[in-house]
Formats: C-alpha cells, structure tokens, sequence
C-alpha cells in the first residue's frame, strides 16, 4: 500500500488550479453510472441502437451488482483520504469509505468496451474518456491505483462477458422481439 500512497502523492504534485477545478467535473460524469444510464436509455429509445442499449443495460445491472453489492462488502478497503487524514478533500468525501474496486473506473470501462464492440471509432473516444474518469478518482484522492487498475479491468471482463451472454439469448429466437 506504501506504493500506492507515493503514486497518489506523486499526482498530487502536478495539481493546478485549472485540475482543480476540471478533476471534479470529469469524476461527475461517472457519478452513479448516470451518463451511462442517460446514453442507455437514448439507445434504448431508438430501434437501430436497441441492441446497444441492451447491452449497455445488462452491464450496468451486473456492474452495479458485483461492484456495489459484493465487492466493496467483502474487501472493505478504505479510501486513501480515509487512511491519510493529514490530506484536504477539493471535493466532498463519497457516502460510503469503501475505495475496491473503483465503480467509476468499472463503469466507465465497462460501457467503453460495449460501445467499442458496437462502434469502433466511438468505443476509441469512450475509453479515453474512462481514462480520464479513472485518473480524475487518482487525483481527488478518492482510490488507490489498485482500485482503479482492477475496477477498469473487471468492467472490461463483465461487459465482455454480458455482450457475449446478450449475444446467445438474440440469436434464440424466443427472444428476437428484444432487439
């Protein structure tokens, strides 16, 4: 963990005023999976992006359940400001003290890796986009680099895995009318 403190510190050396201010907006986008949940409902509105926000919508139900649900209930890892009380919050302490895995960093990649299975061009943007959501949760001192390196990891697997699931369920064709 010592390693870990140093990496969060190390960040905390390249802090100006303008991350200051931009960390926070960015770490918002991934706040309670809210602009996934915003770009799976428009999928899901429109037919020629239905499959897409089926997909989106099955990784959000199992990202919520393995990350919020089991993870952060098993390994209750405190989130590094938690154990460094000597570092000052720029943004309001999270509602729960647990940092592993990241959710924002699971979330983020998770839909990155959807959109990228759907759109190649756009999965390219939306990971970098997960990139900076994951890096804005180093840099507020709200995860280690373990939480975000494993959370992005498990949301890769879990999308691959909920696409390839989505995928055997459309092509019985009981369940066609869904797409």
């Amino acid at each position: 963990m010592e390693w870990e403190f140093t990496v969060l510190n190390s960040i905390q050396q390249v802090r100006t005023d303008f991350l200051d201010k931009l960390m926070p907006c960015i770490t918002f986008l991934g706040q309670w999976a809210l602009l996934w949940i915003v770009i799976m409902v428009l999928c899901l509105a429109f037919k020629q992006h239905r499959k897409l926000g089926i997909s989106l919508a099955l990784d959000i139900i199992v990202n919520t359940i393995v990350c919020n649900l089991i993870l952060k209930n098993i390994v209750q890892r405190l989130r590094p400001y938690v154990l460094n009380e000597s570092f000052t919050l720029i943004v309001p302490p999270e509602r729960d003290f647990y940092s592993f895995p990241s959710g924002h960093s699971m979330f983020a990649f998770g839909a990155a890796t959807v959109i990228f299975l759907y759109n190649k061009k756009l999965g390219i943007f939306v990971y970098l986009l997960a990139a900076m959501i994951a890096f804005s949760r180093l840099y507020l001192y709200m995860h280690f680099p373990t939480d975000v390196i494993i959370g992005a990891g498990i949301g890769i697997l879990l999308a691959l895995l909920t696409c390839k699931l989505q995928q055997m369920f459309l092509s019985d064709t009981r369940f066609k009318h869904l797409a």
